[in-house]
């Protein structure tokens, strides 16, 4: 005998089942379809997490009797954006959630209704055999066959409805097993759903501290406004030498560029016709715009390259912390602006600076006391400054990822390196070229 299954207390019927329906459906539908997974936004978490936790080491290295500084600020905010970024995260993760469950009762609900009419339509049969349980009732209906063929198909008949009958049962089991599992499943994701947010509660109660943590630093950074300003002119000025070491060198390439072209040309000229559309046809064709740092093909392909991978260099550090970004930027609750070349990255005192591509070591050289490489790709030239150690020479073919150096220290003795990157003479923002950290 089949048995009744309780169904759970969310699933209604009539009016009110569509009211909730509709209502969970412009919930979940409108914010977008969700192309990640909960198991891709718990890894993203875990990462998230990380970070943070290596900006709290990096601020907790800066000891207490230190005054109160810019990369600080800097460390402080950095750590503000990776907690709105987890619980950013943890949001689209309930809403993930809630799409299961409005998937998963909306299962519940279409497998109630199919239970109900597969009990109905069993019921009527159990009912009609019952009416003919009979032997005579079964023997007779046989006997009346017309002939022996028409006998032979009630046999069937009396087969198939047996077997019929037999299959709405089985159908009853498996659609309650499945009505059962499925309920089930959305116990426990709402025990999931709970979880996450409890999670949330906790990073939202974590961001207040940390904003309250800011607000009172920067209340010290306004106390020493003047003294930051004279430290900001000091920086200014060393930054200075560094432009203008960067501007002379890509002047430099640039010139010698120039140089091997016009050497080239008057090779060229001397050239019979039948030598020169020999040379002409040699060289491969190319919608490229011409630019004289890209003489060969083989500096060009390292130009494409590096155009290829924007956004995704890895970085010059292993653990890296902008405390100071590209270009203006107004110092919170002061009237001072930065304005930077590259980025400043705090990182471990010795650490190993590498380099972001492919390219050759066009200058070594020292700008206020630190020793600084330039590095060409092509058209390119990355900058890392304030090594403690150089371990590349000049002219040197480095490769992606390979060591130049070792990190050196900033005035308040903690790991820093300062990055630029240039396409020709015009300093851009290196952040858009490496990878979302």
């Amino acid at each position: 005998m089949i048995s009744n299954i309780s169904i759970s207390n969310n699933i209604f019927t009539g009016k009110p089942v569509i009211a909730f329906f509709l209502s969970v459906f412009f919930l979940v539908f409108s914010t977008g379809l969700f192309s990640q997974t909960r198991e891709e936004l718990e890894k993203k978490r875990k990462e998230i997490l990380q970070e943070i936790s290596e900006l709290q080491q990096a601020q907790s290295s800066i000891t207490k009797d230190k005054k109160a500084s810019l990369s600080q600020l800097k460390l402080i905010e950095n750590k503000l954006r990776k907690r709105y970024a987890f619980i950013n995260n943890l949001n689209d993760d309930m809403r993930l959630i809630d799409n299961t469950i409005f998937n998963n009762n909306r299962e519940i609900y279409r497998l109630q209704k199919q239970l109900d009419t597969l009990r109905i339509q069993y019921a009527k049969t159990i009912e009609y055999a019952y009416k003919n349980r009979s032997s005579y009732d079964m023997m007779n209906f046989l006997f009346t066959a017309s002939n022996f063929n028409d006998a032979i198909r009630r046999i069937s008949y009396l087969k198939s409805y047996r077997r019929y009958r037999d299959e709405q049962a089985e159908n009853i089991v498996k659609t309650s097993n499945a009505l059962k599992g499925k309920i089930e499943t959305l116990t426990l994701n709402k025990q999931e759903k709970g979880k996450v947010l409890v999670e949330q509660n906790k990073q939202k109660a974590i961001l207040e501290d940390e904003k309250k943590e800011k607000n009172q630093f920067v209340s010290k950074l306004k106390a020493r406004e003047k003294e930051i300003e004279k430290e900001m002119i000091a920086k200014k000025k060393v930054e200075r030498s560094l432009q203008n070491a960067i501007a002379a060198i890509v002047k430099r390439e640039i010139e010698a560029a120039r140089k091997k072209a016009e050497e080239e040309a008057r090779k060229l000229a001397t050239k019979t016709e039948a030598e020169k559309t020999a040379i002409a046809n040699s060289k491969p064709i190319t919608t490229r715009k011409s630019n004289i740092l890209e003489n060969t093909p083989e500096v060009t392909k390292v130009s494409v390259g590096f155009e290829n991978n924007r956004g995704n260099l890895p970085w010059p550090v292993d653990k890296a912390s902008v405390v100071a970004g590209f270009g203006k930027q107004k110092i919170e609750g002061t009237s001072l602006v930065e304005d930077n070349i590259g980025l400043t990255i705090q990182t471990n005192a010795g650490s190993n600076v590498k380099a972001v591509f492919e390219g050759v070591v066009t200058s070594i050289y020292d700008v206020a006391g630190s020793q600084t490489v330039t590095i060409k790709h092509g058209k390119y030239f990355t900058t890392y400054y304030n090594l403690s150690v150089v371990n590349v020479n000049k002219g040197s073919v480095v490769q992606m990822g390979q060591s130049i150096g070792k990190a050196g220290v900033n005035d308040d003795g903690d790991g820093e390196i300062m990055f630029v990157v240039n396409i020709e003479s015009t300093f851009v923002n290196p952040e858009i070229w490496l990878k979302n950290k």
